[in-house]
């Protein structure tokens, strides 16, 4: 798995560019470090962007969504899940059909191959979350996880508007 790094200056550097009371800016750099971890671990030996893998993993717990629900469900932007859609049918990842209550709707499924890819990556993917969150007690866990919960709430309701 992946090799335990020290504490670089580099980080504490670039910590040191967010306003300690900018916590969205603490967030974005969190998103993006996420990403970041996940693409050096899991993305280059795969061949998967991480849209490619939140639409897999979403399909593998709840088949059938549209590339809309998934847009709604991550936050994502529309281009980049039509994107990683167009991509995985095309490598055989995914299959689209019509929605059988309504013919206008595509709704998307795993394919043999994508369950495969799922079943490699998902434990690769759920240590990479746990090698994350180690560092944070479970309280702190559970206390960040409301928070965040409340954040996606009130960005949802300002999108709203």
């Amino acid at each position: 798995m992946a090799k335990k790094r020290k504490k670089s200056k580099d980080t504490d550097e670039a910590a040191g560019h967010i306003p300690a009371d900018n916590v969205l800016a603490c967030v974005h750099v969190v998103s993006n470090q996420i990403g970041r971890a996940f693409y050096s671990e899991v993305s280059a030996e795969h061949d998967l962007s991480l849209p490619e893998w939140r639409i897999i993993l979403t399909l593998a717990q709840q088949p059938g969504r549209t590339a809309t629900e998934i847009t709604d469900l991550w936050g994502m932007e529309k281009m980049a899940v039509s994107r990683a859609v167009r991509r995985l049918e095309g490598m055989g990842r995914i299959a689209r059909q019509p929605d059988a209550d309504d013919r206008r709707r595509q709704v998307l499924t795993l394919s043999a191959q994508g369950r495969r890819l799922y079943d490699k990556v998902e434990p690769l993917a759920t240590a990479r979350y746990h090698e994350i969150t180690d560092g944070l007690s479970k309280p702190d866990l559970k206390m960040l996880r409301k928070t965040l919960k409340k954040l996606i709430a009130r960005t949802a309701a300002l999108a709203d508007d």
